[in-house]
C-alpha cells in the first residue's frame, strides 16, 4: 500500500473515534438560519470542508497564473537550448576550416 492510502485510513480511523466519543448535538445559528440538533462532528466536518474549498478557490487564480508562467519559461528554455545547440559548432583548430566541397579546389588530388 502507498503511504497516502495509509495516511488517509489513519485519518478516517481518528475521525470515527472522534465521532464515537462526541455524540453531542448542538443548535447551530448562522446568520438568519437556525438549525436545531445538529451533530457536533457533522458541523465541524462541514466547516472544515468549506474552509478547504474556500482556500482553494481563493488561491486558484494565483496557481493558474504561476502554471502559465512556468509553461512560458519552459518554452523559452527549449528555444534557447535549440539555439545553443545550433550555434554550438566547434571551430577549426586553426580558426579556418578548409573543405573540399568545391571541385575547383587547389587542394584536390
Amino acid at each position: 500500500m502507498s503511504a497516502g492510502i495509509i495516511f488517509f485510513l489513519i485519518l478516517a480511523l481518528l475521525l470515527v473515534i472522534f465521532t464515537l466519543q462526541n455524540p453531542t448535538t448542538i443548535d447551530l445559528h448562522v446568520f438568519f438560519w437556525n438549525v436545531h440538533e445538529v451533530s457536533l462532528v457533522l458541523a465541524l466536518i462541514v466547516c472544515l470542508i468549506l474552509g478547504v474549498v474556500l482556500a482553494f478557490l481563493l488561491s486558484y487564480p494565483q496557481i493558474w497564473k504561476l502554471k502559465s508562467q512556468l509553461k512560458e519559461k519552459q518554452k523559452r528554455i527549449k528555444e534557447l537550448e535549440q539555439n545553443q545547440n545550433s550555434k554550438e559548432e566547434k571551430p577549426h583548430i586553426e580558426g579556418v576550416e578548409m573543405t573540399d566541397d568545391n571541385e575547383d579546389s587547389f587542394f584536390k588530388d
